[in-house]
């Protein structure tokens, strides 16, 4: 279901796929569209077990969520996020980031613990407290040209990506024509969204159960990175793909899907210690709520 909400003046692009209990939210990476993720979406759909529900949106500027006439940090970010999954109607919902929406997630796991149930982090770092990429590719990472035009994508993403991105015909021509050009200033309100932010600080204290996901081949998240934020993690799960770049999530879907779905769906069948018990299946909060008047 493709939808527009308005959360907080914000008009944001949004799609929830049905299912059945706590659902998945997608952040996506910098500049990237909700329709990048489709391969992802329906990997997991054709998992044996429950079939959860999944939230992708776009970012204001990218996709089709228009640019907002100011940035906002991360801590706000995370808040307007939290807000459109409270406004679908839902108490508790998963969370899965990929690269730059692997901050996003963190972010929303410390300031809403009773939104976030369970963490999945694909690609991604600490923020300013981390190893960093070369400096050739975090320059290319300043600019959106990549996402202008099918050859550009493929040739960029190929050197910039790693794990056989430009080596697999299919993924890369998936990518390139699911690809919506981002708007300038939104990529740069994103940018600034991550300028001085870090998870350091806190992601010891996180409660939820964590999954990192890391491809020993990514260029633009070295995986020792994934290392250090597994060992710090309270509650940690580390998956370092081998082959795996920074898109292994879509590159390496046969090794990554099925984990990431166990992990999502483990222990279903009671409450977590320290969590609300499992909310009735594929029924939202609103509606529930709305039941027991």
């Amino acid at each position: 279901m493709n939808t527009e909400r308005r959360v907080r003046g914000v008009r944001l692009h949004v799609d929830v796929q049905p299912g059945e209990g706590t659902p998945l939210l997608l952040c996506n990476g910098i500049g990237a569209n909700l329709e990048l993720l489709q391969p992802l979406v329906d990997a997991l759909a054709a998992q044996p077990g429950r079939r959860m529900p999944v939230i992708r949106f776009d970012m204001p500027g990218a996709g089709g969520s228009p640019t907002t006439k100011l940035p906002r940090w991360m801590p706000q970010v995370a808040g307007l996020v939290a807000d459109l999954v409270t406004d679908l109607g839902y108490d508790r919902v998963d969370v899965l980031g990929i690269s730059w929406g692997g901050a996003l997630a963190q972010e929303m796991a410390h300031r809403r613990p009773r939104l976030v149930r369970r963490v999945v982090l694909c690609a991604t770092s600490m923020g300013m407290v981390m190893v960093p990429a070369k400096p050739s590719v975090l320059l290319t990472l300043t600019s959106p040209l990549r996402y202008f035009g099918a050859n550009r994508m493929r040739a960029t993403g190929a050197r910039i990506y790693g794990g056989g991105f430009g080596e697999n015909p299919e993924v890369a021509r998936h990518y390139a024509a699911a690809t919506r050009a981002p708007d300038p200033v939104g990529y740069l309100w994103q940018i600034l969204a991550g300028a001085g932010w870090t998870s350091a600080h806190y992601l010891p204290l996180l409660p939820q159960p964590v999954l990192v996901v890391a491809g020993d081949d990514d260029p633009i998240i070295p995986t020792v990175n994934a290392r250090v934020m597994a060992m710090l993690l309270r509650h940690g799960r580390l998956h370092i793909v081998p082959g795996g770049g920074h898109l292994a999530l879509l590159t390496h879907a046969d090794d990554i899907v099925p984990l990431v779905h166990a992990f999502l769906t483990e222990g279903e069948d009671h409450a977590e210690p320290g969590h609300a018990a499992r909310p009735q299946r594929g029924v939202p909060a609103r509606a529930r709520r709305a039941r027991r008047r």
